[in-house]
């Protein structure tokens, strides 16, 4: 998992160093259903992983992403945790503490690329919340 180069770790990759640095919890297996808004899943926790070039204090969270991941783990009885990587740098959010705490996300519309994993640089307006550093574990 060496990072000499600066590349942004794969999901996988950051799935296994989970796994090795938690080795007391149920294992976390990357989701099978292509369409779901989480990237892998134990008995305990769904989980949400962006790996990203750049480093930001907030991190962004997508609301879209935020309300189906939060109504998925509580229909399964589980929290929600969302992961940001950067460098080997990994942090990670309970949501769902987050949440029942009253955190605030300062939820707001903004115009973002439609996505940041392909070529379609796009814009459109997407609905974000926000998510500091300080409020997160840091993983690695």
């Amino acid at each position: 998992m060496s990072n000499k180069n600066g590349r942004r770790m794969k999901q996988e990759e950051i799935i296994s160093l989970l796994n090795y640095e938690y080795p007391q919890m149920d294992t976390l297996l990357p989701t099978t259903n292509q369409f779901a808004h989480h990237d892998c899943e134990n008995d305990l926790y769904i989980i949400e992983i962006k790996s990203r070039d750049t480093h930001y204090d907030p991190w962004i969270i997508e609301k879209m992403k935020y309300d189906a991941n939060i109504k998925e783990a509580e229909s399964k009885g589980k929290d929600f945790i969302y992961i940001t990587e950067h460098r080997l740098s990994i942090i990670a959010w309970n949501v769902t503490d987050l949440t029942k705490s009253g955190y605030n996300f300062m939820w707001e519309v903004r115009q973002m690329p439609e996505t940041t994993e392909f070529e379609n640089k796009e814009v459109m307006h997407k609905e974000v919340g926000y998510l500091y550093e300080s409020f997160g574990q840091r993983v690695k």
